[in-house]
């Protein structure tokens, strides 16, 4: 997942991919080059925008954070994930 900021792994294989794609290279640009461009910045603004929230007002905070507990929790009752967010939210929000 692009938001997953706590996992290591998957931070390193970014990294290795934002290398990868912007290198100093002789290569020569095309489609694929730009695709893969394009995709790693897309994975970074969409950390950047998945923290961003709990930096700003109290009122912006609550919105985007019942949002996405709505989103997460909308997935639990529809099957696709495996626990129920109203169980753990509050620990994890102190």
């Amino acid at each position: 997942m692009a938001t997953d900021i706590v996992d290591k792994e998957l931070q390193a294989l970014r990294k290795e991919r934002w290398e990868t794609a912007f290198a100093d290279s002789t290569l020569v640009r095309n489609e694929t080059s730009d695709d893969c461009k394009a995709t790693i910045v897309i994975e970074h603004l969409i950390q950047a925008s998945d923290v961003s929230h709990t930096m700003q007002h109290w009122h912006i905070y609550k919105s985007w954070n019942q949002k996405f507990f709505m989103e997460c929790y909308g997935a639990y009752k529809a099957g696709r994930a495996d626990s129920d967010p109203s169980k753990t939210w509050y620990r994890g929000e102190i």
